[in-house]
């Protein structure tokens, strides 16, 4: 069973989100729940993901972490929290699960949800590899580096993770579509891709502890598909690195 630096800790996951919450399938594998009509497309420029990877842009170390645009700047990554959007996020999330897989999934995961702040939970998850809340590139990147362990059942480690971001930010930063979102959307963009985090990382944590093979392919299965529809990319044709995702 690999290490899975994200997941950090198997109790948290039993803590953030129930083994019961693992039953939802469409919740476990359906595409990733953006806020309102927000398209990973729009968000992330397929160019720039295809050419931070050629080139295999990155290579931050923990004492060497990229520093946030500052604030006001174009493109900026970082937000203040809100409770009120936070709270926006979560309903609109707990509403996705209930049209998708049912009324009772849907009280799973708001139940979890309401037991445990799950920007706490999804914090205490990667901080072993330096990502913290309060920046939509560390949400995307510890989202991305999850998809990429399921897919290919392996392993991430700290200095990949923030060769990751490095590789992140200036995709978000630079992407006009992004440059739009107001301060409230990018924390409402960046606190549903933790939701989405946590959903994906309890289901994968639960097939692991049970030795569930055929979940863990089903799960790993529809990362590819995930991320081949909404990024273009293969997550099995990249190689996670000390500089980043290098294709293979």
């Amino acid at each position: 069973m690999p290490r899975l630096s994200l997941a950090a800790s198997l109790a948290v996951a039993a803590l953030t989100l129930a083994a019961g919450l693992a039953g939802p399938a469409a919740a476990q594998e359906g595409l990733t729940v953006l806020p309102n009509d927000f398209v990973m497309n729009d968000i992330l420029n397929q160019q720039r993901i295809e050419a931070a990877v050629k080139a295999g842009r990155g290579g931050a170390s923990a004492k060497a972490r990229p520093a946030p645009p500052a604030a006001g700047a174009k493109g900026v990554t970082t937000y203040r929290a809100s409770p009120a959007v936070s709270a926006k996020a979560r309903r609109q999330f707990v509403d996705f699960v209930s049209r998708t897989s049912g009324a009772e999934g849907g009280r799973k995961v708001a139940d979890a949800l309401a037991r445990q702040d799950p920007v706490r939970s999804w914090a205490s998850i990667v901080a072993s590899d330096g990502l913290k809340p309060g920046d939509a590139a560390d949400a995307l990147a510890g989202y991305w580096i999850l998809n990429w362990v399921m897919a290919n059942g392996a392993d991430n480690d700290r200095a990949q993770t923030q060769a990751v971001l490095a590789q992140v930010r200036p995709i978000i930063a630079g992407n006009p579509a992004y440059a739009r979102l107001t301060e409230p959307q990018r924390q409402e963009f960046a606190e549903t891709l933790m939701l989405n985090f946590l959903l994906q990382h309890a289901a994968y944590v639960d097939a692991m502890q049970r030795g569930d093979a055929a979940a863990k392919r089903r799960l790993g299965d529809a990362a590819v598909a995930r991320f081949r529809a909404e990024m273009g990319v293969d997550l099995r044709a990249l190689s996670l690195t000390k500089t980043g995702f290098v294709r293979r």
